[in-house]
C-alpha cells in the first residue's frame, strides 16, 4: 500500500519541487538582469548583481537537490543509482563553487566598504 502510494505520488512531488527550483533560478536571473540594467552606471553594480544571482542559484540548487534526494526512494536499478549519484555530485560541486564565489564577493565588498570608511575619515580630518 505505502509502496504503491510512493510510486504513484512521489514522482509528482519530485517534479513540483524541481519546477520550484527552476522557477527560483529563472526569476533570480531575471531580477539580477533587471537590477543590472537599472544600475548599469554604478561602479559596484556587478557585485550586487552577482550576489543576487548567486543567492538565487544556490537556493534553486537546494530545491533541485531535495528533489534528487526524494528520487532515491523510488530508484530500482543500479544504473539509476549511479546516474542519480552522479547528478547529486555534480550539483554539490556547483553549489560549492557558487557558494565559495559568493563568499569571496561579500568579503571583497566588505573590504571595499571598510576602505571607503577609512578614506572618508581621513578626508574629514583634513
Amino acid at each position: 500500500m505505502l509502496e504503491t502510494l510512493l510510486h504513484n505520488y512521489l514522482p509528482i512531488l519530485i517534479h513540483i519541487i524541481e519546477i520550484i527550483g527552476i522557477f527560483i533560478v529563472a526569476t533570480g536571473a531575471f531580477k539580477a538582469f533587471i537590477d543590472y540594467i537599472k544600475n548599469f552606471s554604478k561602479p559596484d553594480n556587478s557585485l550586487n548583481v552577482r550576489n543576487s544571482l548567486g543567492t538565487a542559484m544556490v537556493t534553486g540548487l537546494e530545491f533541485k537537490m531535495a528533489a534528487e534526494i526524494l528520487r532515491t526512494v523510488i530508484v530500482r536499478t543500479k544504473e539509476e543509482i549511479i546516474l542519480l549519484g552522479s547528478i547529486i555530485i555534480l550539483r554539490e560541486i556547483l553549489f560549492y563553487f557558487i557558494n565559495k564565489e559568493m563568499k569571496e564577493h561579500k568579503k571583497n565588498q566588505s573590504d571595499a566598504q571598510e576602505v571607503k570608511k577609512i578614506t572618508n575619515i581621513k578626508i574629514e580630518r583634513e
